[in-house]
């Protein structure tokens, strides 16, 4: 291995509450031809002060005057990289001490192009000391897409691929990694390292947890954009979790919704895999029946 520069953006909003441990565990990695990338997209809490007090040269700071959301600033950031390699890293997340070191010789020594690895669980529970769980993810990714992300947070992948793969989808924000992750494994194999070298923190103000809703509803319409799944099975998983937030309800009542969500719900799908709704249109109206129900219950 002859040193390569390893590029990490670092995207972050409001990201004050964690974003130090979170660049500390990059400028501290066991090796340390590191870039970081860190995009601010337009943080109006301490994020930009504490970004700023850091003096390691390594450290670039890019600040959206504007709030551009996820897919985009990580596009301005991977646009600003110089590495060999790249990944990228979530403003309340960490990395082992040693995990670039451990994925970059798994990739050169095997001349691979894409590494994603097991991670530590970390369950934030107020004030309490978090429990701590490893999370060991499938072999085989491509298996596993039709049902989830197998992917997760932690990965290294060469420019070759992001250059191959492009950009990530605005469209597909709250799922845009899953997006990114499925147009890679059309060109490239991604190679499991069966070891945890990231911590993710699973915290009540994270992004899935505050919009779990919305990300359920872009996960199927991504699933069908990708020929993964079809419209009935969609329709099937959407209409079960949308009938569970009428749990309250009388029998008949959830029933009834049950016929009458299905209904509805398969035609937008269809219409979508025809092509006669954009994917932002059906993700308004599935959203909108989605919020509707959340208001009832």
């Amino acid at each position: 291995m002859n040193n390569p520069k390893v590029s990490i953006v670092l995207p972050t909003y409001n990201g004050s509450k964690y974003i130090r441990q979170s660049i500390d565990s990059c400028l501290s990695q066991s090796y340390t031809n590191i870039e970081l990338i860190v995009v601010d997209d337009g943080s109006t809490d301490q994020t930009a002060e504490i970004i700023k007090s850091y003096k390691d040269p390594r450290i670039r700071y890019i600040r959206n005057e504007k709030n551009m959301r996820l897919p985009r600033s990580l596009n301005i950031g991977f646009a600003a990289t110089g590495g060999e390699y790249v990944t990228w890293t979530s403003d309340d997340n960490y990395y082992a001490p040693q995990a670039i070191e451990v994925m970059l010789e798994y990739l050169a020594g095997n001349h691979f192009d894409f590494v994603y690895c097991n991670y530590y669980l970390v369950r934030v529970k107020g004030e309490n000391t978090p429990d701590i769980m490893i999370i060991k993810l499938p072999r085989n990714p491509s298996a596993s897409f039709r049902y989830t992300n197998p992917i997760r947070a932690c990965f290294l992948y060469t420019r070759k691929v992001m250059e191959t793969t492009g950009g990530y989808d605005p469209e597909m924000e709250l799922v845009e990694d899953y997006d990114y992750w499925i147009r890679i494994s059309k060109n490239f194999i991604m190679h499991h390292l069966d070891q945890p070298l990231y911590y993710y923190r699973d915290q009540p103000a994270s992004l899935y947890n505050t919009r779990v809703w919305d990300m359920r509803v872009v996960k199927l319409l991504l699933r069908m954009k990708h020929d993964v799944a079809d419209a009935k099975e969609c329709t099937y998983w959407l209409k079960k979790a949308i009938v569970s937030k009428r749990e309250k309800f009388p029998l008949l009542h959830r029933i009834y919704a049950k016929i009458f969500l299905s209904n509805k719900i398969q035609i937008i799908f269809k219409r979508f895999r025809k092509g006669e709704l954009s994917l932002s249109e059906a993700k308004l109206q599935l959203s909108s029946m989605v919020n509707g129900v959340k208001k009832e219950g």
